[in-house]
Parts: structure tokens; sequence; C-alpha cells
């Protein structure tokens, strides 16, 4: 109770106190002023702290009008006007326009101007100079004049004041740094410099209409600051204009002052209106831009997170692969004498190899489409690149049973030779997927301008119509039975695409529907052929028992691995973490390590750079053997030291090619 007393009473000395500088700007009538910066109070009063506050503005009003003019029943009517104004212009907008929130949409600053500051005001100014000619005060003769100007003033009150109370109200805080107080000096000082030159009515202001100079530091405020201090920059302008009226070194004539205060308060409440909707429009704009940016940013994490999990997913499925894939090769040197197990072994390596490719597949693709692969482009012997595929799929009898036609001459293309041989293998695979055995696959190379053109056609099941503008799309597979014979993820074509996109070529494809087979034809830049190139590392005439060291924490993926290496000949060491391999690899000195990337205690970078580091460390290869088998993992490998880096489950081949390796 108190509290509230002590805002009503505050609320009433600030209302009479306005009031009476007001009044001291009437000229047609003791009561009627175009400054009435009480209406912009009484409103945002009754906006922000309620109804309730209406006794206020009466006493405020009665007060301020007894003093001045009239008679007790005349300032009584004009403090009920005043009262009723205030309160009619508050529901409104309540209602209407918002609320207290008023400012914070263009299409409510609108509402506020007509339901508050046109409409609303006719009330006071109705009543009040009704009361007054009834009582003597003030004569018909002048009524349209004085309610005219007793309209405009209280209007143009709640246009200039009104937003400076409600938004300062609502937001008091200055969070400002260093560099925006120095911009906000200096927007203060154009404003004082705009005041003086624009309304001391000078000679100079008023031989050249200066008015629009009002205009840039409004525009500037609403553009690099926002509302609240938009609506503070108007009424020091506002603030201005009064004082330069009445104190100017060319005064203007009471006659005219009255006329004079009008437009100018007109003037300022037009930009008030004006600069108040651009700097709402300015914030929700940042607003909006802030949002997309903590849109995008999020968007950046999730992609990042998405990758990471991928990049653990496929490591985490190539440890056990790894692991199953050395087991059965030591199966096979163990005993190799048994028809069914060895088709059962065989059966295992070829799944393993298809898990394994799926699982490359669907991570660059992902990487493809976020454009985070990198091309290692040099001229490649498209002859060559394919001459391997196609040597691959027979060691993988993936081609038996196959009508195999093959025209190729030796064309250099420019392109990365190890996504080279993906856009192949992948077109390959699809070929084989969708032809029957005893259907026919053939594949051709031949220069065409300045591109080579790669074609890979079957006798297959053929591509629908309505299914071929999509068959490049992520996930699109032809018609799917439900024994799902032909498997795959459908991402093989869509990594054919963006890689051959990423080349700067371009791929197509054809049919002639449904039991007629397909073609798949890529395009990719010609590049001369190169001179022949050298190895940097010498490679020993034929194998020979090595000393090796595994550091890998997966106790299958190293057991079945070490039992292979044994049986071919070579002694083995063995450590689960970062720091005991190194220490082993320092203390045994041996020919080559295999090191898992994913350690305890030290991460497989750390252990290389540290073997590295050592002066008995650089004569030692050093492979990464893990499931991180990204471009970036291995630019990581290849910048800690490792020599190589291979992918889980191992290549048999590559392995013996690094064991029979010597650090030059």
């Amino acid at each position: 109770m108190r509290f509230r007393f002590g805002v009503i009473a505050g609320l009433a000395v600030l209302y009479f106190v306005a009031a009476k500088l007001g009044l001291l700007l009437a000229a047609l009538s003791p009561s009627a002023t175009p400054v009435w910066p009480p209406t912009g109070i009484a409103f945002a009063a009754c906006l922000m702290l309620g109804y309730r506050v209406w006794p206020a503005i009466f006493v405020g009003a009665f007060l301020a009008n007894v003093t001045n003019a009239g008679s007790v029943g005349t300032s009584l009517a004009i403090a009920a006007g005043n009262t009723l104004e205030a309160l009619v212009g508050a529901y409104l907008v309540n209602r209407l326009a918002n609320g207290p929130r008023v400012f914070d949409r263009a299409r409510d600053i609108f509402a506020f101007v007509g339901l508050a500051a046109l409409a609303s005001t006719t009330v006071s100014a109705t009543l009040g100079l009704a009361s007054l000619t009834l009582g003597g005060y003030a004569q018909w003769a002048g009524f349209g004049p004085v309610w005219l100007t007793w309209w405009l003033g209280d209007a143009t009150g709640n246009l200039i004041f009104a937003p400076l109370i409600v938004l300062w109200g609502r937001d008091r805080a200055l969070p400002w740094v260093r560099e925006q107080l120095v911009e906000a000096a200096f927007l203060l000082g154009a404003l004082v410099l705009v005041g003086l030159v624009v309304f001391e009515r000078s000679a100079l202001s008023q031989s050249f209409p200066l008015d629009f100079l009002c205009l840039p530091p409004l525009l500037w405020a609403a553009f690099r600051f926002g509302p609240r201090e938009t609506a503070a920059a108007t009424v020091l302008l506002s603030a201005f204009a009064t004082w330069g009226m009445l104190t100017g070194s060319a005064p203007v004539p009471s006659e005219l002052r009255n006329n004079a205060l009008l437009v100018s308060q007109i003037f300022l409440a037009t930009m008030s209106v004006t600069t108040l909707t651009t700097a709402v429009l300015v914030s929700d704009r940042k607003r909006a831009e802030a949002v997309a940016t903590g849109a995008a940013t999020t968007a950046e994490a999730a992609n990042q997170a998405k990758d990471e999990f991928l990049a653990m997913l496929g490591h985490e499925l190539r440890n056990p692969l790894g692991a199953i894939a050395s087991a059965v090769r030591v199966l096979e040197v163990v005993d190799n004498r048994a028809d069914r197990a060895a088709t059962a072994r065989a059966i295992i390596v070829r799944q393993v190899d298809r898990l394994a490719r799926m699982v490359d597949d669907l991570l660059d693709v992902t990487r493809v489409t976020t454009g985070k692969i990198v091309l290692q482009r040099r001229p490649v012997d498209l002859a060559e690149s394919i001459s391997a595929c196609l040597a691959a799929l027979n060691a993988a009898k993936r081609l038996d049973g196959y009508e195999l036609r093959v025209h190729v001459a030796p064309i250099w293309l420019d392109a990365d030779p190890a996504r080279l041989e993906q856009i192949i293998m992948n077109l390959l695979l699809n070929a084989i997927k969708y032809t029957p055995p005893g259907g026919r696959i053939g594949i051709r190379a031949r220069p065409e301008g300045a591109l080579g053109v790669l074609t890979v056609g079957d006798s297959g099941v053929g591509i629908a119509a309505e299914l071929l503008p999509r068959i490049f799309d992520l996930f699109v597979q032809g018609p799917r039975e439900p024994d799902r014979a032909q498997g795959g993820l459908g991402v093989g074509l869509t990594l054919v695409r963006r890689l051959t996109d990423l080349h700067g070529g371009r791929v197509e494809a054809a049919s002639g529907g449904p039991g007629r087979g397909s073609v798949f034809t890529v395009c990719l830049p010609l590049a001369a052929a190169p001179p022949a190139m050298a190895t940097s590392l010498g490679q020993s005439t034929s194998p020979v028992p090595r000393r090796v060291l595994m550091i890998e924490d997966y106790a299958d993926a190293r057991d079945s691995l070490r039992a292979l290496l044994e049986l071919s000949g070579h002694e083995v060491r063995e450590a689960a973490d970062g720091p005991t391999g190194v220490e082993l690899a320092l203390r045994l000195q041996p020919d080559v390590v295999l090191i898992d990337i994913g350690l305890p205690g030290l991460d497989g970078y750390d252990v290389a750079r540290r073997i590295r580091s050592a002066p008995q460390g650089h004569r030692i290869v050093l492979a990464a053997v893990t499931g991180y088998g990204q471009p970036e993992d291995r630019r990581r490998a290849e910048e800690a030291g490792f020599d190589a880096h291979l992918v889980k489950p191992v290549d048999p081949d590559q392995l013996t090619e690094l064991l029979a390796t010597r650090r030059a």
C-alpha cells in the first residue's frame, strides 16, 4: 500500500510539473498548448503500471489547471478528460496493439498512432474545451483553432514522449561495449549540433529549410542502436525545438509562435514514427540474422557431431571387421584342406569386404555432400585404374559367371587415383548387382575432345523411365523385392555422381527400360602423360622375416593379426596402450610398428611423434592400422610421422608390401 501511494504521488508530481512547463507555451488559450508531454506520461503510466494509477493523472491535471485558468469546475472537467484520454488510449493498445510491447512490431506502432495518438486524444480536447466554453472562459468563435491546437498538442506529446517512457521503462540496461559508448557519445554530439543549427531560430535557420538535418542522426540511432535510443534522440530534438522557439536569436512573434510550435512538433512526431518503425524493422532484421547465425552454428555443430559420429562408427565397425578378416586368413594358413571350410571362409571374406565397402561408401558420400573431401589430383592412367578394379573383382570371384567385354586404351586423366577407382568400382559393382549370372558386362574407355569417356554397360534388369531422373539421388534404388537379393544402401551411384562433379566432370545414365540393361557414362578431364616417378621408400626384393611391434588395445584384433603375422614367419611383440608401446619401440628397435590410433594413455599420433623424436626412432617404419580412414585422418597420420596408413580390415597384400618396406 505504501509503495502504491508513493507511485501515485510521484506520478502526480511529474504530471503537474510537465503540465506547467507545457502551459508556458500556450498562445491561443491559456489551457491549450501545442507542446503537451503529460499526454505521453499519462498513457505510458497506464500502459506500464495499470489503470489503477488514474488518480495520479487526475490530481496532477486538476492542480495544473486550477492554478492556471478557469474555475474549479472547468479544472475538474479538464482533469477528467485528461484521465479518460489516457485510460482509453491504454485500453485500446492493450486490446489491439500488443500492450506494453506496442513498440516491438511495426504494425503495432501504426496501431498506436491511430488508437492512442489520434483517436483517444480527441476525448481530452473535446471535454476540456467544451467545459471552458460553457463556463465562459473561451469563445465559441475560436473553438476550432483552439481545439485543433489542444488535440495536436496531446497527439504529438503521445507520439514523442510515450515511446521514450515505455521503451526505457521496460529495459533500462546499457550492455554497451567501449566502441558502442564512443559511438553513442558521437551520436549525442551530432544531435546537439543539429538541434542548435536547426532550432536555434537564427537568421540562417529562418532563411534556409534545415529541418531535414534531423533525419540523419535519427536514422543513425535507428540503425546502429535501436528503438530506445531512437525515442530518446527524438525527445532531445523536441527539447531543442521548444527551447529554440523561446530563446532563439531571432524570436518568433507571439501571434505566430503557436503555429510554429505546432509545425515543429508535428514534424518531430512524424520523424518519431518513421524512425521508430525503422529501428524496429532493423532490430527485427538483426534478431533474424542472429537466429539464422545461431541456427547455422547449431547446424554446423550438429554436422560436426554427425561427422565425428560417423568416423567413430566407421572405427568401431572396422575393429571387429579387422579381427574377423585376420582370423579367417589364419584359418586359411593353418588348414586349407577341407572344401566346406574353405567355402565358408571365402564367404566370410566376401561379406567382410562387402561390409567394409558399405561403411566406406556411407562415410564418403556424407563427406562429399558436406564438401569435406579434398581431391589429390594428378595424371592417372584410366586403363590402369580399370585393370586394378577388375583384378580386385576377379580375385574376389565377383565376375565369375559373367560375360565381360573390355575395350580400353591408355588414357590419362586429371583425377584423384583413389577416387577414380571408387567411381569405377561402384559402377562395376552396380552392374554386377543388377545383372543376373550369365549376363553381359561391358567397360569401355576412349578419348573424346578434352575429355576421357568411361562407359560401363550391362544386360541386366534395366531402369524404369520414372526412376531414371532420380537414379543418382541418395538412397534411391530399383524396385526392392522382399528377398533384397541385390542388397546395398543406395549410396554407390550417389557417390559416383558427386565424385565426378568434384572432378569437374559429368555422369549420365541411360536405359531402354526394365529388362533391357543400362549404360553409365562418366566424362572426366584429360591430362598429359607424366614422366616416370620414383618412390621414396626402398623395398626388399623378396619377403624376409621382420621384427614387428603391434600397439593395439582391441584384444581380438591384436590376437588375430599377431597370429597371422607369426604364421608368415615374422617375430611379433605387442602392447595394449600408448606409453607401453613407445617404451617397447625405443627399447626393442623393431623393423615395423603397427599402431592403432585410438589408444589409451597416448593416442596413435602422439605415439608416432614420440618415436620419431627419439634418435633411434628414425629408421623404424611406422604404420597406422586404424578404423579412421578419412582424408584428414591420413593427413594427420602423415604429419605425425607415419610411413603408411592402413584401414581396417587390412588388405593382406598391403600388409605384405608394408612389411617388405625398409625406411630410407
